[in-house]
């Protein structure tokens, strides 16, 4: 069988070599290859958090999965290309409740050290990944997903975000702090736990799957698919045959 850097590469069709410098050109194939999709929650099919466990889910079954798959997958490929990472914890801002989400530390991220400087690298945000490390310095990072910076707060950190062609203001996206690092499987495992079980989790409720492309992202529910394409998103109902259609053709999955 082929390495799991070997199978990661082929996954998202990477052919340039993996640096801290290539890593933009990274989250852009990842996120266009791999989707953030949850109907293994859906379906209370649990997911195996270990590194051969998301090998065989999203590299070999060519699956997708939501932040602590993502991000601990992509966290175990940065780590064999000797890049120092850990991953974090971090509580996203619920927007309809203008507060932090009830269930807590609950969103899975990943801390970046690189000469000197520390980075959040975040490919397991939904729709709102920032495409780009985002430096805990405070700059603004623009990417083809939008703006992005990291601002101090109270008991850490906070992302901030400007989607393009959504948002005319900054949103708080997540908070986290340096000292929530995640170090034990135990961990992770009991985040998914809450994920899929508790009754505020917006992931266990309904089929949710989304990803970039070349000019925007496309999502699909069950009930309706959405294009953005350079902003402008286009959304139209579909029913049970073409959401069928449309995980197999757009997305290249079925219901596992």
């Amino acid at each position: 069988m082929q390495s799991f850097k070997a199978l990661f590469k082929q996954r998202i069709n990477m052919n340039v070599e993996v640096t801290f410098e290539t890593l933009p050109i990274l989250l852009q194939q990842f996120a266009q290859a791999i989707p953030f999709e949850n109907l293994r929650i859906i379906d209370k099919n649990k997911s195996l958090l270990s590194k051969e466990g998301l090998q065989e889910k999203i590299l070999i079954r060519n699956e997708g999965g939501v932040c602590y798959e993502l991000n601990t997958l992509l966290y175990y490929f940065l780590e064999e290309y000797g890049l120092d990472v850990s991953l974090v914890s971090a509580c996203i801002y619920d927007q309809q409740a203008n507060n932090w989400s009830v269930t807590g530390n609950t969103h899975v991220t990943i801390l970046l050290k690189h000469h000197g400087e520390e980075f959040i690298v975040d490919a397991g945000f939904g729709a709102n990944i920032p495409l780009a490390p985002l430096p805990l310095s405070g700059e603004v990072m623009t990417t083809a997903n939008g703006q992005f910076r990291i601002k101090p707060a109270e008991k850490g950190y906070m992302l901030e975000l400007k989607l393009a062609g959504r948002d005319d203001d900054w949103r708080i996206g997540y908070g986290f702090s340096e000292n929530n690092r995640i170090t034990d499987m135990t961990e992770l495992e009991q985040m998914q736990q809450i994920i899929e079980t508790h009754s505020a989790s917006p992931f266990n409720k309904s089929p949710l799957l989304t990803k970039r492309t070349a000019d925007g992202h496309v999502t699909l529910t069950a009930a309706s698919f959405t294009v953005s394409s350079t902003g402008v998103p286009i959304k139209r109902t579909i029913d049970e045959k073409e959401y069928a259609e449309l995980l197999h053709s757009t997305f290249r999955m079925q219901r596992p």
